[in-house]
């Protein structure tokens, strides 16, 4: 037994032997390693939770510094009458809704920062003075209404006063409409659709409503006399504003149909201004002293849309810069929130511009005895212009700095 035992055992150790491989294979090669993952960088505000107040008031003290430089009736460089002053800046405010809107930056936005923003302020700047020129000495030497030498710098003014009806066509389309009904084309040819229907608008705005005011033959029959027509557009370009950037194109953007999306925004919008109106020259009587209010110049249909522009500048400040806070509540009681501290803002800016700051500070001329009188129209478009450019042209150039992400193990 124990012989059969070592035999069969050595025929299957043979038999094991013979089926082993003769080589031993190279271990398998390891997996490379996996890359180190890039750090996430994110923007962050530059100075925290101060970002915003620190925004705000470089935007005022940089528009107050050019306005001492540019424009005031005491320092200016250039000797350029208010008139022709605003003129300009009105038409360069329009110029940047064309490039920054309704041409949503293009093409500036094919460069960097902050070279995109100073093209489009050049082009803005440029076009701003074109137009002015084109108004007020070409077309105003065969129509005395928009000549430069007209008296008291009455060409100047109706050159402004195109541009307020374009304030409200444009904004309009890109902010309420967004773009309809071009929003499925690219750029250009988005701005460009856009571009031209704002014009037609904007004519028939004109030729109703401003150039019969100003006009010597049409004056006794213009439609609507032009303190009220200013009140009432200046006060519908504040429904845009404010739906823009603190309601979410509320009520309008309920409408799920794209056409009639557009008709209620701009039955809104319109409507909407009238009640405003109504509403700011009855904030006007409450803070205006009543020996003002009984000068022959004062209006409050003018005052409404003076006070419009208060309005203007902190809706679109507490959207562009502030993120329309408060965000943590209902939308309802975040856009009541919101209109609450634009409105204190605005009505409060309004009030010191006029007692005091306007001619203390940047040196209007007062409309009586003391320290009373100003533009709001004026200055508060020169602080909007200097908001706009920073905001969106420059895309808040040097708010915000990049910052890496540390991973949990590089934490420990």
């Amino acid at each position: 037994m124990t012989d059969i035992y070592h035999e069969v055992q050595a025929e299957m150790l043979a038999a094991a032997d013979a089926a082993a491989p003769t080589t031993v294979p190279a271990p398998p090669a390891p997996a490379p390693a996996a890359p180190s993952p890039e750090p996430a960088v994110t923007m962050v505000p530059r100075f925290g939770a101060a970002t915003p107040v620190v925004v705000t008031a470089g935007v005022w003290i940089v528009a107050s510094l050019l306005w001492w430089l540019l424009a005031s009736p005491r320092w200016q460089v250039f000797d350029a009458s208010s008139a022709a002053i605003g003129a300009v800046l009105f038409w360069t405010i329009l110029s940047f809704i064309f490039t920054g809107f309704t041409f949503g930056s293009w093409p500036f936005a094919k460069l960097r920062q902050p070279w995109s923003g100073l093209a489009m302020i050049a082009f803005n700047v440029g076009t701003a003075f074109g137009a002015v020129w084109l108004f007020s000495f070409v077309l105003g030497s065969w129509d005395p209404t928009f000549s430069h030498s007209a008296a008291g710098g009455a060409g100047f003014t109706a050159t402004a006063f195109v541009v307020l009806i374009g304030f409200f066509a444009y904004a309009l389309l890109a902010a309420s409409w967004g773009g309809y009904p071009f929003e499925g084309l690219a750029q250009p040819m988005n701005g460009l659709g856009g571009f031209f229907l704002g014009s037609f608008l904007t004519t028939v705005g004109v030729v109703v409503l401003v150039y019969p005011n100003f006009s010597a033959a049409l004056a006794k029959d213009a439609p609507l006399a032009l303190p009220a027509a200013t009140g009432w557009i200046y006060s519908s370009i504040v429904v845009v504003i404010l739906a823009a950037m603190l309601w979410q194109n509320w009520p309008w953007a309920l409408v799920p149909n794209r056409h009639l999306r557009a008709l209620v925004a701009a039955a809104v919008t319109l409507g909407g201004g009238v009640a405003v109106a109504w509403a700011f020259r009855g904030i006007v009587g409450a803070v205006t002293p009543t020996h003002i209010e009984k000068l022959p110049s004062f209006s409050r249909d003018l005052e409404a849309a003076q006070l419009g522009v208060c309005f203007s500048l902190w809706g679109l400040t507490w959207g562009l810069v502030w993120g329309a806070r408060p965000t943590r509540w209902s939308p309802a009681l975040n856009r009541l929130a919101a209109t609450a501290i634009v409105t204190v803002l605005s009505v409060l800016t309004y009030w010191a511009f006029v007692n005091f700051a306007a001619v203390d500070i940047y040196h209007f001329p007062a409309v009586a005895d003391g320290n009373y009188g100003g533009s709001p129209l004026l200055f508060m478009d020169w602080v909007i212009m200097a908001l706009l450019w920073y905001a969106i042209a420059l895309g808040g150039y040097g708010s915000t700095r990049r910052e890496v992400a540390v991973t949990e193990e590089e934490a420990a």
